[in-house]
């Protein structure tokens, strides 16, 4: 009885002082370089990156902290990710791609409530192709308040997974769509982007 519980503390101190550990800067920079000369890096966006990597260094235990860290990489990445389902991302690209990706299941397994961090999770899925694999992140950000900013992102990412999955005649991405198209034309921000999805959205989900 005492040596399981020696196990069971052990293995919740070790998991409890478990500290997210980004990259290390020289080989990321590395990364950067070579994904820069295939015109995959957003340079505006470094000096930000570097100041995230700083604070996610010193704030390793901070979800907040490791989702906007990993949220500047696809930021950064973003000039790659946009193509990326028409032209693979480089090696670089591909190891900044999942750096991110880590950062972002290390905030939701730190706070797997961490809204914003599945919904990242899901875009960069699918700025990938990876459709079939982001429907779950996305249904969690679903869960937050209704037509605020955050939602909005999510519910976008969730309809075009529904039409890349051939989903779009399910209960729940009809029903996504149907709230997506009302609040579309409410939106405060991005109001006129999200209008022109919504009108995108119709050949696909009213067939």
């Amino acid at each position: 009885m005492i040596q399981k519980l020696f196990i069971l503390t052990f293995f919740s101190t070790v998991f409890m002082n478990a500290q997210y550990k980004p990259t290390d800067k020289n080989t990321l920079d590395t990364w950067i370089a070579e994904a820069q000369t295939n015109n995959e890096i957003d340079t505006n966006q470094l000096q930000k990156l570097d100041a995230e990597y700083t604070d996610v260094i010193e704030n390793p235990n901070d979800p907040n902290r490791i989702f906007d860290y990993g949220r500047i990489l696809t930021v950064v990445l973003q000039p790659g990710l946009a193509t990326a389902t028409e032209k693979e991302l480089s090696e670089a690209g591909k190891k900044i791609a999942a750096e991110a990706e880590q950062a972002y299941r290390d905030a939701i397994q730190n706070c797997e409530c961490h809204g914003r961090a599945n919904i990242m999770l899901g875009l960069l899925y699918n700025q990938q192709g990876k459709y079939f694999i982001s429907e779950s992140y996305l249904e969690k950000g679903l869960q937050l308040p209704e037509g605020d900013e955050d939602w909005m992102v999510a519910a976008n990412q969730y309809l075009i997974t529904g039409a890349y999955t051939y989903s779009t005649d399910d209960e729940k991405f009809q029903k996504v769509y149907q709230l997506f198209k009302k609040y579309a034309n409410t939106a405060i921000k991005d109001a006129a982007y999200y209008q022109k999805m919504a009108g995108l959205y119709v050949s696909y989900y009213e067939k």
